[in-house]
């Protein structure tokens, strides 16, 4: 199961610098086990997936 939220890291300051948001859009994945900053092709993001499961 895979679950998604959008958070803006102007308006959630604390939360932007937990997961140390370096460029928009950014994605974390599993509470930071994983991240990708930017637009990238959805193959580049299945890898990241699972390079953080496999952590």
């Amino acid at each position: 199961m895979i679950r998604a939220e959008a958070v803006d890291a102007m308006e959630f300051p604390d939360l932007a610098n937990q997961f140390r948001v370096q460029g928009v859009p950014q994605t974390v994945i599993n509470s930071g086990k994983g991240s990708a900053v930017g637009a990238f092709p959805e193959g580049r993001m299945l890898a990241e997936i699972k390079r953080a499961l496999s952590s």
